[in-house]
């Protein structure tokens, strides 16, 4: 028989009961356990590239799996080559958000370039699984990269009694960059130069002054940088400045006092110059020739109708009308301490010619040693793109039809590695139409050459 008491004590444990699972139904508690480990777990933006010196992270994986999940990594592989080597923890770039499981990243002084594998783990409450290079990144430098190309880091800055440079630019070095513009180049350079003059670098990768300097020895330090960082090497330079002056020499002045084709077809022969023809189809015929003359009665300048042309004249021989003849000075030229080489021109072109550069006249220098080898192999067709320019017509604009003439001046400095040279004038006809004028008026040749202190 219950007494009083005990029915008191049953009913406190029967409400204590009650309100117990009340509060598990209002809170939607499972004490249920995952049927199984996770089974699957897949980063879907993987295999990604990014700059080693900035920090990144992924985005959270795809998986498979049921209950509390907690992710962490088990291994970081590096890969070079066909070489595989576990990174150690001290210098692991690479973390885990061990509730979401992004993967991330942070530049550590010791990362090195390259691929990496990454193993992570996922558990929760019935097991952990393995899963093998389940997170693949490439790391790249992207920073920029400044060099410079010359054959020497100490270059001769030649001035005047002024501290002048001599050359408006420094052709001796040629800085190259990549990742970023010229423009995001940087220049120190010491000592400081002079008040009001600047070293500066042109979009074609050539270095100026902008005003005199000093005798002195500058040392310049070249160096970039962009989003992801400053260049690692900064390539440097030493200007050693030496004072000269320069002088002009005449070289070759043409003058054509007489011409003639001699019996036969061969070549047509000038005073004072050696003339041949170098590409093109052989001359069989008289009424296929190419016509090298003196003309002048039909200059278009009426100032300069007293002056000979040698003209050009293609006509088409089995289906080809395209060739290239060059005339050359008898004499060879001292190269030392040539410092440029200045070109006086009157050239002239018929209607029947375009100047696109299909047809030109070209003038350019080679050292007298490979000039004489490519005559002596007949291969002069194949060598005189790699002989210096100093001056081409298809530097001109043509802007109306008719007779094209103009007088010009050029220079170009020219480096050539040989006691002497040569100055050849090229007459390049090789456009598609088959006939047309190309000539020559006037040729001066002159010489600028360096005095030394």
């Amino acid at each position: 028989m219950v007494n009083g008491i005990d029915m008191k004590k049953l009913l406190i444990n029967i409400v204590a009961m009650l309100s117990f699972t009340a509060c598990l139904t209002e809170h939607d508690v499972d004490f249920t356990l995952p049927a199984e480990a996770p089974q699957t777990l897949l980063y879907h933006q993987n295999d990604v590239v990014k700059p080693f010196t900035l920090s990144f992270e992924g985005v959270a994986p795809e998986t498979m799996a049921d209950g509390a999940l907690n992710y962490d990594i088990s291994k970081v592989a590096w890969i070079q080559a066909s070489d595989t080597t576990v990174v150690e923890d001290s210098i692991n770039p690479f973390s885990i958000n061990q509730e979401t499981g992004v993967i991330q990243y942070t530049p550590h002084d010791s990362t090195k370039l390259g691929a990496y594998l990454i193993d992570v783990m996922l558990n929760n409450e019935v097991g952990t699984t393995a899963f093998t290079n389940a997170y693949r990144a490439v790391l790249e430098d992207w920073r920029p990269i400044v060099f410079i190309e010359a054959e020497d880091e100490n270059i001769e800055l030649l001035i005047d009694n002024a501290g002048q440079p001599l050359s408006s630019i420094v052709t001796d070095a040629k800085v190259n960059v990549v990742r970023c513009e010229t423009s995001d180049v940087k220049i120190d350079i010491t000592p400081a130069l002079p008040e009001g003059t600047q070293l500066l670098l042109h979009s074609t990768g050539y270095l100026y002054f902008t005003g005199a300097v000093e005798q002195n020895t500058y040392t310049v330090v070249l160096s970039a940088e962009n989003e992801y960082g400053e260049a690692q090497e900064q390539p440097m330079l030493y200007f050693h400045t030496k004072v000269a002056s320069t002088v002009e020499r005449p070289l070759f002045e043409m003058e054509i006092t007489s011409n003639y084709k001699p019996d036969g077809l061969t070549e047509f022969e000038f005073e004072g110059m050696f003339f041949k023809q170098i590409s093109g189809p052989e001359i069989t015929s008289a009424t296929t020739w190419w016509n090298i003359n003196r003309e002048k009665k039909n200059h278009p300048d009426q100032s300069r109708n007293g002056n000979y042309i040698t003209r050009c004249y293609a006509r088409t021989l089995e289906e080809n009308s395209q060739a290239e003849h060059m005339m050359v000075p008898l004499g060879s030229f001292d190269t030392e301490n040539l410092q440029t080489i200045m070109t006086e021109t009157g050239v002239l072109f018929n209607a029947g010619v375009d100047i696109t550069g299909d047809q030109r006249i070209e003038i350019r220098a080679v050292g007298e040693t490979a000039y004489n080898e490519a005559i002596a192999n007949n291969d002069v067709a194949s060598k005189i793109d790699d002989w210096p320019l100093v001056y081409t017509t298809a530097e001109h604009e043509r802007t109306e039809k008719g007779w094209f003439f103009i007088h010009h001046n050029a220079e170009a400095g020219v480096k050539i590695n040989d006691a002497k040279m040569k100055i050849v004038v090229l007459y390049r006809h090789m456009g598609a139409i088959n006939s047309g004028y190309m000539g020559l008026d006037q040729l001066k040749v002159t010489g600028k050459y360096l005095l030394f202190d």
